[in-house]
């Protein structure tokens, strides 16, 4: 294996070629020309989110130092966003705000890239490598994303690197269980024209110790089984300016990954089960810029097949295998003008057309296969079904800056799904005092999320009939940022949300028959919370110290009944923790770096009705690197990094355990 990491860091070396790189739709077009430089400054802010909504932007150098992990972590460590996973490199999702992992939205350059069949992202298996810039939009204001964004929505980016000529780098990481990753990125970039490759290998035997704590009184050590997984991905971009006020952006990135899904603590059986994700995604964009007028116009295609295989030692119990694929085409037109300094208007047209390809098993009368004594019936594969969903979308907003200290938002969006229609709206203010120091914002949305593919035709048990989630959110939030010295700086901001969520779909046993489950709209959530960033930077000549962290509270509770009977009612809804906190401690001495970084998951509970729960953990994590400089601007950067180095037993999802300590160390090359 060490071998096989060694030839993979040699190919990438070698495969490395000239490439493309886009540029992230809300950066201004960068010319020599006062007149697009100053309209470019005024129409930026139609393409943010709400004025008075809570965004948060994680930091380039948090991206730099991550490269190897995947987002699932990145998110965990340095947001308030929580991620239920089942294991490294298995399934982690995200939720926002004590919303479902459903009400989270992912855009890519302004491309949805949620998956239409599930509704569900999986952040495991989307590198850090492969993105420039991440901007969080917590809960429902950010209309122009679309429906879907209850919760709220992760909002990646790439971006170009001008003039720069012939530049990248390439890295290598080795540690605990056999883990090995290798990356290489080429950029070539002129003044009208920037090309950048990346090419991303990753694998580990993730066969890591754990306690299990469940088959008996006493609890005992053992290795994780069926837990190994490996993935590749290639992105290429490209972008080109056409004139001083027109420029082409084409992006294609191919993501693959083969992954083992072990059994949950407690199952003693002889069932395996492996799964092959193929994730395919092209972009192509067109961005004009004169005078009071910016244009932007993207289309995507976007195509996932999902392959699942279960066999039982001894023999192959699913033969055929489960195949599910979707096909995504989607067209955005985005148009803003600035008509006076103070005001700037956008609208834009939005298509997507979804058509997934299920697969589904029947158990009817065929061969018959013999274990242990026991025969089974063979599955057999019925051919897959179609389904089409066409969404057009239309949105407005516009930023009004009446005062030199106020600035008021309002956005409007009209969504025909199929058949159904939906009108969402967001509003908000924002306010700058003392020199723009300290500022206050507010914003109130209204928001919606139709049912996945799934929840409409998975077969058994999906349900036509479904209504689509829908949500009120209020946001309020203070903050402050300065240079408090010359060697001190302080960035820091609380707030607080509301959210009414209703027509929560929930999957639950039809007309009583525990074989078949079917969504239903059975709840309705209030969720309350505060939450808190904050960012102090102390510079002392060559010495720099960095302390950052997140905070939030969370209070999302079931307020409506079921039944008579029903103990859910005000009650925690389950894997939500009320508490989740990280902090960073970072110290840097010339080439040298080192850090801490800590983050706390509060207790989640199991079921609905608070009777059991998941205790509480905390992790503790180390890095230390040192950077060498070469002639001609090259450099080496060496890094190791501790995790979980005090040993702490852990579960993000109940009975699947999370590794204990382990070691990673890397080394890359830059030019």
């Amino acid at each position: 294996m060490r071998n096989l990491f060694l030839l993979m860091t040699a190919s990438l070396c070698l495969l490395a070629t000239d490439v493309v790189a886009q540029k992230k739709d809300t950066v201004a077009f960068r010319l020599n020309l006062d007149e697009v430089e100053i309209v470019a400054r005024r129409i930026n802010h139609a393409n943010e989110a709400n004025a008075g909504a809570k965004v948060a932007r994680i930091d380039p150098e948090m991206l730099q130092i991550n490269k190897t992990r995947s987002f699932s972590e990145l998110l965990t460590d340095n947001s308030a966003t929580y991620i239920k996973s089942l294991g490294t490199g298995a399934l982690s999702t995200a939720s926002f705000r004590g919303g479902s992992a459903a009400q989270t939205r992912v855009n890519w350059n302004g491309i949805n890239i949620t998956p239409p069949m599930s509704g569900v992202f999986d952040f495991s298996q989307f590198p850090v490598f492969f993105a420039d810039n991440v901007n969080l939009y917590y809960g429902s204001s950010h209309v122009k994303s679309g429906t879907g964004a209850v919760g709220g929505s992760v909002n990646i980016f790439n971006d170009p690197e001008w003039g720069k000529g012939l530049s990248g780098k390439f890295f290598g990481e080795y540690g605990s269980y056999n883990t090995y990753t290798g990356g290489a990125q080429i950029n070539a970039g002129g003044r009208r024209v920037v090309s950048k490759t990346r090419l991303f290998y990753q694998h580990s035997d993730n066969d890591y110790t754990y306690i299990n704590k469940v088959l008996t009184n006493e609890p005992f050590k053992e290795k994780r089984q069926d837990a190994d997984y490996s993935q590749w991905g290639a992105m290429q971009e490209g972008y080109f300016k056409l004139n001083r006020y027109a420029q082409l952006v084409a992006i294609g990135w191919l993501q693959q990954g083969k992954r083992m899904l072990p059994q949950p603590l407690g199952i003693v059986g002889r069932t395996h089960e492996r799964q092959h994700e193929t994730n395919v995604r092209g972009y192509m964009g067109f961005d004009y810029v004169r005078g009071i007028h910016k244009l932007h116009v993207k289309g995507a295609w976007l195509y996932y097949r999902l392959k699942y295989d279960k066999w039982f030692d001894g023999g192959l119990f699913d033969p055929e295998g489960n195949i599910n694929s979707s096909h995504t085409w989607q067209g955005v037109a985005d148009y803003s003008c600035a008509p006076i300094d103070e005001l700037v208007l956008n609208t834009t047209l939005t298509y997507t057309h979804d058509l997934v390809n299920v697969s589904s098993y029947i158990d009817v009368d065929s061969a018959k296969y013999l274990l242990d004594g026991t025969y089974y019936s063979i599955p057999v594969a019925e051919p897959p079904l179609k389904h089409h969903r066409n969404v057009l979308s239309w949105q407005a907003s516009a930023n009004w800056t009446p005062l030199s200290w106020l600035q008021l938002h309002a956005q409007y969006m009209f969504e025909q799904n199929n058949s159904r229609n939906v009108s969402t709206w967001s509003a908000g203010f924002a306010t700058n005092f003392f020199e723009k120091t300290f500022y206050v914002k507010g914003s109130m949305s209204y928001n919606y999320r139709f049912p996945s593919m799934n929840d409409l035709y998975w077969r058994p048990g999906g349900n036509p009939d479904v209504k689509p989630e829908d949500g009120y959110s209020y946001d309020a939030a203070i903050g402050y940022r300065n240079d408090l010295t010359s060697w001190m700086t302080l960035n820091a901001e609380v707030s607080g949300y509301l959210m009414h969520i209703d027509n929560w779909i929930l999957w639950l046993p039809k007309d009583g028959n525990q074989w078949i489950w079917t969504p239903q709209n059975k709840r309705n959530v209030l969720s309350t919370g505060a939450e808190f960033t904050g960012k102090m930077l102390l510079s002392f000549g060559d010495f720099k110290t960095t302390l950052s962290g997140n905070f939030s509270w969370a209070r999302s509770r079931t307020r409506k009944k079921q039944h008579e009977d029903d103990n859910s009612y005000m009650r925690q809804i389950p894997y939500v923790p009320e508490l989740k906190w990280n902090a960073r401690l970072a110290f840097d001495y010339k080439n040298a770096f080192c850090s801490w970084q800590t983050t706390y998951i509060g207790k989640r509970y199991v079921t609905t009705d608070e009777s059991y729960s998941t205790r509480p953990y905390t992790i503790h994590n180390l890095l230390a690197g040192y950077l060498w400089k070469l002639k001609n601007g090259r450099q080496i950067t060496s890094q190791v990094r501790v995790d979980n180095i005090l040993n702490t037993y852990y579960e993000s999802t109940q009975y699947y355990p999370m590794p204990l300590r382990n070691v990673l160390c890397s080394l890359m090359f830059e030019f």
